[in-house]
């Protein structure tokens, strides 16, 4: 009798292990994602006279096709598709509006105005040649 009470008592554990790890791996599986990637992301804002432009949601959307850049909300949130590297340029074609050194927009450096350009809180003087990075956050500055 005692090797039938010692084999139900392995029996048990064994169970209670396997079920444990079971619902340990349900766990951990439901919280962090599997294989899914975050996709690459940058952050633009356009500001003219300190009021920010909306960057529409949809730019380089159409049907179910994707641009290698394009928005998907009113969140001034731009995403990549492809690893070839992309420009402000080839964002602004895509979203059929005027961006460089001199224009943003309708708006064109004059005596009293100019654009400048802000990448993660550092100034450059790249404008539509910067290549995008996962993660920036750009800010395009008309006054």
């Amino acid at each position: 009798m005692k090797k039938t009470i010692k084999k139900q008592v392995i029996s048990i554990i064994l169970l209670v292990m396997f079920l444990g790890s079971s619902l340990t791996y349900a766990i951990i599986s439901s919280i962090t994602p599997t294989q899914q990637e975050i996709p690459w992301q940058a952050a633009l804002f356009v500001v003219i006279f300190e009021d920010p432009v909306e960057i529409p949601a949809g730019v380089g959307v159409e049907n179910e096709t994707r641009a290698k850049l394009y928005t998907l909300n009113y969140d001034n949130i731009i995403y990549k598709e492809g690893e070839e590297d992309s420009t402000l340029r080839d964002f602004f074609e895509i979203w059929g509006e005027t961006f460089n050194s001199t224009c943003i927009l309708d708006y064109c450096n004059n005596a009293n105005n100019s654009i400048r350009m802000y990448v993660n809180n550092r100034e450059t003087l790249d404008y539509e040649y910067y290549v995008i990075r996962d993660r920036d956050v750009i800010v395009i500055d008309y006054r």
